[in-house]
């Protein structure tokens, strides 16, 4: 083999170990750095995903219709009312902040301070505990709200569309009121204790208003109707400013709005 040859044969190979030497540096750092990349963009998917509210159509037309207050991650509103039960009347401050699977709310009445978290349920302040007509109350206020109606999909409760169009019972031929469509929303299963007393809840939507008129459910096989009978625009934000409970004809709480806001 002549030394021209030999010359050009360990050229080629200090090019070809060169070549390969750099194959395996970028490979392995392309392995570490889309690693953390892909991390961060799964967070990311995961993020957006928990905060879409688009999933369900009709709570995505309900949120439209009540303002911007969904779309900050961390925004609240601050509710400021009274709420009667029997012949007891009180002033409750609810504080609803959103939270990335949905929100928590706080209540505060005149001597008593009590909590909903997805995870734990209904608690009282200040270690002590709910009684049963406390739970029925504070579960009402959470619940029976539309804006549990557009958040429970982020908490994975599942949403049926049972009838579109739906007429008073009592409607004659020639009726031009508005129609209703009627949603089922079925709470996910949680640890016993921190769900709802009622499993699901069914919200009348008014085909006209593209508000929610009326909440039933079921409360140990009893129906219970919370009827929202006004409704206040405070800087383009929907809120009830008036809700009425009842069953069988009776009525069991009432919550009147005073005043409310949002923001930060």
């Amino acid at each position: 083999m002549s030394r021209r040859w030999q010359t050009c044969i360990l050229c080629g190979a200090s090019i070809a170990l060169l070549v390969v030497t750099s194959v395996i540096v970028f490979s392995r750092a392309s392995t570490k750095s889309p690693s953390a990349s892909n991390n961060t963009q799964t967070q990311s998917q995961r993020r957006k995903k928990l905060r879409n509210l688009v999933l369900q159509p009709e709570a995505a037309a309900v949120n439209r219709k009540l303002g911007n207050r969904f779309k900050s991650e961390n925004g609240r509103s601050v509710l400021v009312g009274t709420i009667t039960i029997g012949s007891d009347r009180q002033p409750v401050t609810i504080i609803r902040s959103l939270t990335e699977t949905g929100e928590t709310v706080e209540l505060n009445l005149t001597a008593r301070k009590f909590i909903w978290t997805e995870a734990e349920g209904i608690k009282a302040g200040q270690g002590a505990a709910a009684t049963e007509a406390d739970r029925l109350a504070v579960e009402r206020l959470v619940f029976d709200s539309p804006d549990q109606f557009v958040l429970a999909q982020l908490r994975g409760a599942s949403y049926q569309t049972i009838v579109r169009n739906l007429r008073p019972t009592d409607a004659t031929d020639d009726y031009s009121g508005p129609l209703w469509t009627m949603v089922r929303v079925n709470d996910p299963q949680t640890v016993e204790g921190a769900g709802p007393k009622s499993p699901w809840r069914l919200y009348f939507i008014n085909s006209i208003s593209g508000l929610i008129d009326r909440v039933a459910s079921d409360v140990e096989g009893q129906l219970v109707e919370a009827s929202i009978l006004q409704w206040t625009d405070q800087n383009g934000e929907k809120m009830p400013s008036q809700i009425r409970w009842t069953m069988n004809g009776k009525t069991l709480m009432e919550f009147e709005l005073q005043s409310s806001s949002y923001g930060q």
